[in-house]
């Protein structure tokens, strides 16, 4: 199978919301910015900072949740870690295309925006939302949690870290520090005996009936994935 069939097929399995939600967090993004021609309105400036790493959060969590087949995984060739992370590639360059696109149009109406400090805020919080999103669908099994959890860390960074840290470097590294921290641990979880496969609350289900959870099934079914 070649890479550009496996990449599509990847993009398949992420489903729809990986492309329709970081695009309309940034069209309500650039609209509420759009009506205020003096760029002093809260809303657009909550907006811009904060709909497109939100998106992109719930999109990872769905993303991870999506896949229902653990089982069929875990006795493929490829690494259950390696398939997700392959997924979440897809709307880590939807939202980078689209962050530049909606800074760009901003920057066009005519408001004042830095450019590199947006475009750096927006990825880590993008990195530190969608980590944590990973993690705790991973951890809970299911994209509710997450949701949760994105919308707390967003609640803290507006009501508490904003006050406390000028925006820039200085909230984007840490940002994107603990995003791919988190990453990685919801990552080494999803590995054959880690802690969310051993446990069976991967996808919110438990060991099924005569299969112990974190064992694949001995049986090898399909080819989609034996690259």
């Amino acid at each position: 199978m070649t890479a550009a069939t496996w990449w599509t097929y990847e993009r398949r399995r992420c489903g729809r919301q990986v492309f329709v939600l970081p695009v309309l967090a940034a069209l309500l993004a650039y609209a509420a910015v759009a009506a205020d021609p003096a760029g002093g309105a809260m809303l657009g400036r909550v907006l811009l900072a904060c709909a497109l790493p939100a998106a992109t959060a719930l999109a990872c969590a769905a993303v991870v949740a999506h896949d229902s087949l653990l089982e069929l995984h875990l006795s493929l060739p490829t690494p259950y870690p390696r398939t997700v992370a392959r997924r979440l590639v897809w709307p880590a360059a939807v939202t980078a295309v689209t962050a530049v696109a909606l800074v760009a149009l901003v920057a066009a109406t005519g408001h004042h925006v830095d450019l590199w400090s947006t475009l750096l805020q927006l990825a880590g919080l993008t990195a530190l939302l969608s980590g944590g999103a990973v993690w705790m669908t991973v951890r809970s099994g299911s994209a509710a949690p997450a949701t949760g959890l994105v919308v707390a860390t967003v609640m803290a960074k507006l009501l508490l870290v904003d006050r406390a840290v000028p925006e820039g470097a200085s909230q984007a590294l840490p940002a994107l520090l603990g995003g791919a921290l988190l990453t990685a641990l919801a990552l080494r979880d999803l590995a054959p005996g880690g802690p969310a496969v051993r446990d069976g609350v991967v996808l919110g289900r438990g060991p099924r009936k005569g299969v112990r959870a974190g064992h694949a099934t001995g049986r090898q079914v399909g080819t989609e994935e034996t690259r």
